[in-house]
């Protein structure tokens, strides 16, 4: 055997780095390299003409915090991630409990793969596919308008297309996979001994749920929350072609910067204050739920 391949077999540390090596490399390929370029434009160090200049200055930030409706596009953004993370743990959860636990060995896989089949599918042609549905005559504008007419709860047929109620339906219907694989993962792994065992102790199915199958499914929900929450914060795709003005968000913003304005200056100021603020609320967001159930950091 190769004398490298026998060292690394025999030491753990090495077999650490072996291991993480590669995402490691990938991360720092086409993350921190990246991100270093953004933060660099952020602090002025590159001209207009692309030279890079020894000097720090701060108003590319100054100019940030004094935009026009920032604060409105800033909470708007995390109003509508939080709202969409929400929707899919909501819709998510039953349907991840229901094939972990209902469905037998047989249709569990089909199950799954029909949860899949939507990543076979071009984001933007998904984005596309639901936009013909919200149009002012589509199937699902028409359903939802007839049953809610039928219970009163309007009086008026509403609009979908072109607003923050579509925006909210087209986010659940892109990242609602997203949610469902973790939460399944994490409900398939439950030891079942422990709900037959509330069971006995004279617990109904509602207490069970709240008091043993939640807590010790709550590494899914951490999971699949961050794989919702985090790309759905910086989204621009889904508002621009299924919003209006009224759900402008922080993607389409630094989109307008890099893109249309030509501005990457303001833009990787935006996106370095964006990417801080994900990173402080994941990083917090982990340790509140981990704590919660039992998990150490």
């Amino acid at each position: 055997m190769n004398p490298i391949l026998e060292r690394i077999r025999r030491s753990n540390r090495l077999k650490l780095c072996a291991i993480l090596s590669p995402p490691l490399i990938f991360l720092i390929i086409f993350f921190f390299f990246p991100f270093t370029f953004v933060f660099i434009y952020s602090l002025g160090m590159v001209d207009y003409y692309g030279n890079f200049v020894f000097r720090i200055t701060l108003k590319y930030y100054s100019s940030f915090i004094q935009l026009k409706g920032i604060t409105t596009i800033f909470m708007r953004t995390i109003y509508i991630a939080t709202v969409t993370t929400v929707l899919c743990l909501i819709l998510g959860y039953p349907v991840a409990y229901t094939i972990a636990t209902k469905a037998s060995e047989r249709y569990k896989h089909t199950l799954m793969m029909l949860v899949i089949v939507p990543f076979w599918v071009s984001f933007l042609l998904r984005t596309y596919a639901i936009m013909l549905l919200l149009k002012p005559d589509g199937l699902l504008t028409n359903m939802i308008n007839t049953v809610l007419l039928k219970l009163g709860i309007i009086k008026e047929p509403m609009m979908l297309l072109y607003t923050m109620k579509g925006v909210l339906i087209g986010m659940v219907y892109d990242y609602l996979p997203f949610m469902i694989l973790p939460l399944y993962t994490s409900i398939e792994k439950l030891d079942k001994s422990l709900l037959e065992a509330s069971y006995t102790l004279g617990a109904n199915p509602i207490r069970t749920f709240i008091n043993v199958t939640l807590p010790l499914t709550l590494p899914g929900i951490i999971a699949g929350s961050l794989l919702v929450f985090v790309p759905a914060i910086g989204e621009f795709v889904i508002p621009a072609l299924l919003g209006g003005t009224e759900s402008y968000l922080i993607g389409n913003l630094i989109w307008t910067y890099f893109l249309s304005g030509r501005n990457w200056w303001i833009g990787s100021a935006i996106s370095t204050v964006f990417i801080l603020f994900v990173l402080a609320v994941t990083l917090i967001y982990i340790k509140f739920m981990a704590k919660g159930g039992g998990i150490e950091f």
